[in-house]
């Protein structure tokens, strides 16, 4: 199904229907991630056509720019690290919806680097760091966050971010969940996504699995970080990534995917608003849509799941609009590690009525899994009635 001359049906649900035609619910997420409802509620305001998105969120980025750095001016310097944190994130939202390498994005993900280093200065509850993961002839940008006045090396959470997410976009800084819970996480632009793609890395069928390996090689490099206690936790398109990198490499010691996105792609690419498919053709450098239809077909954990063998969660709405819940439900059956299946009540692709209450208890259970409080025999399905 050819969808590139589906724009001008988009850009009339948006000015009719507003953000929630493209992701029903998401702001929630984007709440728990650090975004403030009144910027999004402004922004979302002055947005009328897809192509208007990446001006109005630049505007939001300035101005949060503007009080962080006259905070900064005056000292405050938890005021300025805040305004510098929402300023990189709104800079990511500005760049999301240019699906070329141009100096437009370059300049836009320049800023938010810009701002996301104050962020690094002036922050004070953990450690952050900038590292470079080798790969191939290039080397992969992640943000590494380490729990401060902690004695010995710490478990670690690798997250991948959704693909329409960058490394700066989790975790919200301010609300570190994972840090306050004593584990290190370590924020990738995998292959095809931020820093990444602007290096040319784009992403094929099975790199990102080898993009996490060499993650995970690094991590077990580090002196500060538990080697045999690494997870691997993902976020929409993120949660396929997750569970392929466990699937390849038994050096993961727990895995999840949440928002799941698990098993066929016909559903998000060829059903869904047509912005998942073009943003996922620009990360693999296809701009024929045929040929992308021959990668997305191979695009599945289909014949992985029996490979992973460490504890395993998936998370799941059961009305998910990208990935029907019985996809959710075919590779639980398919997994033979410990495993859970959470599917929330009623709930889209975002859990935006949930998120706030999932998100911790996924850190729990990440916490229980790297501290081998996940029994062998573990193979749990749960309903959550959300009302």
């Amino acid at each position: 199904m050819q969808r590139s001359g589906q724009q001008w049906i988009l850009d009339n649900l948006l000015r009719t229907l507003g953000n929630d035609v493209l992701f029903p619910g998401v702001d929630a997420f984007r709440v728990e991630r650090g975004y403030k409802l009144a910027d999004l509620q402004r922004t979302f305001s002055r947005i009328r056509s897809f192509r208007d998105s990446s001006k109005q969120w630049e505007k939001t980025a300035n101005r949060q720019e503007e009080i962080a750095l006259t905070a900064e001016q005056y000292g405050h310097k938890v005021t300025a690290r805040e305004a510098y944190f929402r300023a990189a994130l709104y800079y990511t939202r500005a760049q999301w919806s240019i699906f070329e390498t141009n100096d437009r994005k370059r300049m836009l993900m320049d800023r938010c680097a810009r701002a996301y280093d104050k962020v690094i200065e002036f922050h004070t509850d953990h450690i952050i760091e900038r590292v470079e993961v080798p790969f191939g002839d290039t080397t992969i940008a992640g943000l590494l966050h380490l729990p401060k006045d902690v004695h010995g090396p710490v478990p670690c959470v690798l997250f991948t971010p959704g693909m329409d997410m960058t490394k700066e976009d989790y975790p919200d800084v301010n609300n570190a969940g994972l840090i306050k819970r004593g584990m290190a996480v370590l924020a990738i632009d995998g292959p095809g996504q931020g820093e990444s793609h602007l290096r040319d890395l784009k992403v094929t069928l099975t790199n990102y699995e080898e993009a996490g390996a060499a993650c995970v090689t690094y991590l077990r490099g580090r002196p500060d970080i538990d080697g045999e206690r690494i997870a691997v936790f993902g976020v929409s398109m993120g949660s396929y990534w997750a569970p392929r990198i466990a699937s390849h490499d038994r050096r993961i010691a727990a895995c999840v995917g949440a928002l799941g996105v698990f098993m066929q792609k016909n559903t998000i690419f060829n059903e869904a608003q047509p912005t998942f498919k073009r943003r996922y053709m620009y990360m693999a450098g296809l701009e024929d849509e045929s040929e992308f239809d021959v990668m997305a077909k191979d695009m599945t954990m289909a014949g992985l799941g029996s490979k992973i063998a460490c504890p395993t969660l998936l998370v799941s709405g059961e009305l998910d609009e990208l990935c029907p819940v019985e996809d959710a439900h075919e590779l639980f059956n398919e997994l033979v590690c410990p495993k859970e299946l959470w599917v929330y009540e009623g709930e889209f692709h975002p859990l935006g009525g949930v998120i706030s209450d999932a998100l911790p208890r996924i850190y729990d259970w990440l916490s229980d899994a790297l501290n081998g409080r996940i029994p062998d025999s573990r193979a749990q399905y749960e309903f959550i009635e959300t009302a």
